[in-house]
């Protein structure tokens, strides 16, 4: 019986993705073959769709760093883990497809009352917010947290885990009619544009930015004291789904250098976090698997904003970089 998979073969549009037939091959010792019942989308699979993403592998390749779905198959060695169970996982490469094989370890049990499409909303969104609040930020109760990528997935785990843990959150977007939707998770609500234009907005704890850019440079001088201010990603770069390198390249010129010397002057911090490059790492995992069984202890839930088809990718990558959705895009397989 053969599986599905989508591949970027050539760089550029969505429409250069292709679906293609593979043929399974059974799990090695101490990895796991899930039936994938959905895939998550993340603004970095748009990126290695256009070229801009450094860690991608040759191509073909295909994309996808999150699962959830049906245990098929386990192979020597695995323990904790049986056909049937109900679970997600993060993948390195390779999660737009209809059945994974990954090591044991990347596979996450679906926290009790979340289903699997909640499930496959968790792995990227959830490990890059806490590690940035809580691993490099540092944040406690009482801080005054901004959240800039407030209406996307990372930013509204962000938001819930700012707010168990006690902060005071504000959300950003650029779509007006998306206030009330950060609202609804009990944070403050600007646009871009009404925060920006209001100096009095600063003095902030910690800053969560996923732009780049020049926006790292005005966000830099609403810290407070002690500030932290963490880049997540430079989706500035990317407009509209099409590949320009001149909007690339001004982007990053536009990446402020920063100096030690000036920090001192501030006395505030920036940071910048690759998840996957976290994730790389054995004992990271371990350790971030065992904040996620830690979940169901937190009152945290994901918001899917829109499922495709998977053959329909295309639509759901520019869905994504079109910023046409709330919270998390997944493939249904």
């Amino acid at each position: 019986m053969t599986f599905q998979e989508i591949a970027i073969e050539k760089y550029g549009g969505a429409q250069t993705l292709k679906v293609r037939d593979r043929q399974p091959t059974p799990p090695g010792p101490g990895e796991v073959a899930i039936d994938v019942a959905y895939s998550g989308v993340n603004f970095a699979d748009v990126q290695m769709r256009l070229g801009f993403y450094p860690d991608a592998p040759k191509r073909p390749f295909v994309p996808g760093y999150e699962v959830s779905g049906r245990v098929a198959e386990v192979g020597p060695g695995v323990e904790g883990v049986t056909p049937g169970d109900l679970v997600a996982a993060g993948t390195y490469f390779g999660g737009y497809a209809s059945r994974v094989t990954v090591p044991a370890g990347q596979v996450l049990r679906v926290p009790r009352g979340l289903d699997l499409r909640a499930g496959a909303a968790m792995p990227v969104a959830f490990f890059t917010a806490h590690v940035a609040l809580f691993e490099m930020a540092r944040i406690r109760k009482g801080d005054r947290v901004l959240i800039e990528c407030a209406t996307g997935g990372v930013g509204v785990l962000a938001m819930q885990l700012a707010r168990h843990a006690g902060a005071e959150v504000t959300g950003l977007t650029t779509s007006p009619h998306k206030k009330a939707f950060i609202e609804g998770y009990g944070a403050i609500a600007y646009t871009r544009d009404e925060f920006r234009n209001d100096a009095s907005l600063r003095g902030y704890d910690f800053i969560l930015n996923a732009s780049g850019g020049a926006e790292i440079t005005w966000q830099r001088a609403r810290l407070g004291i002690t500030g932290r201010i963490v880049c997540i990603g430079v989706n500035s770069g990317v407009k509209d789904g099409r590949r320009n390198l001149p909007r690339m390249a001004w982007a990053a010129l536009r990446t402020p250098r920063i100096s030690v010397l000036k920090l001192f002057d501030e006395n505030t911090g920036v940071y910048a976090l690759n998840a996957l490059h976290v994730l790389r790492d054995p004992a990271w995992i371990a350790r971030l698997s065992t904040a996620f069984d830690a979940l169901e202890d937190v009152p945290l839930t994901p918001h899917v904003g829109k499922v495709f088809p998977a053959v329909d990718v295309a639509s759901a990558h520019a869905c994504l970089e079109t910023k046409q959705a709330t919270g998390k895009v997944l493939l249904e397989w």
